[in-house]
């Protein structure tokens, strides 16, 4: 699917759990899916492994440090702007986090208010994933 023209970028996505809440922020007006609902995310570093790229964007974006429970899905989706090689990454706050502290726009939203939110296309089969509960309670 992709070409020289379409170059495939491999993003990781921190979709960060606590007590049944997710943090959840809003995509900036400067970034293609402007206004959309995201997990904390971005891409991958050369020869990061998908993992370390979910914890580090977490903290980039929000301040706040996690740890990763497991990978959820993987996805391939392209976008006008490009294809991207999605991984999605379960986590937890660090036990020496206090998750209140998550700054950079991103907020805690219960689990069943998920749906209600605009999402990009590529956040589909985590979602369902999500609403199912078939993630490790907290």
């Amino acid at each position: 699917m992709s070409s020289q023209d379409d170059p495939l970028e491999r993003v990781s996505i921190a979709v960060v759990e606590h007590q049944g809440r997710y943090l959840v922020g809003a995509r900036r007006a400067n970034q293609p899916l402007a206004g959309l609902a995201e997990f904390p995310g971005g891409r991958r570093l050369p020869g990061e492994e998908g993992a370390a790229c979910a914890v580090r964007e977490c903290r980039e974006e929000t301040g706040l440090g996690v740890n990763v429970v497991r990978k959820l899905c993987e996805c391939r989706h392209a976008y006008a702007h490009g294809t991207l090689e999605l991984e999605f990454w379960l986590c937890r706050p660090a036990q020496d986090e206090n998750p209140d502290r998550a700054g950079g726009g991103f907020r805690w939203v219960p689990a069943e208010s998920l749906k209600s939110l605009e999402f990009p296309e590529a956040n589909r089969t985590v979602l369902e994933i999500l609403a199912a509960g078939s993630q490790p309670a907290s």
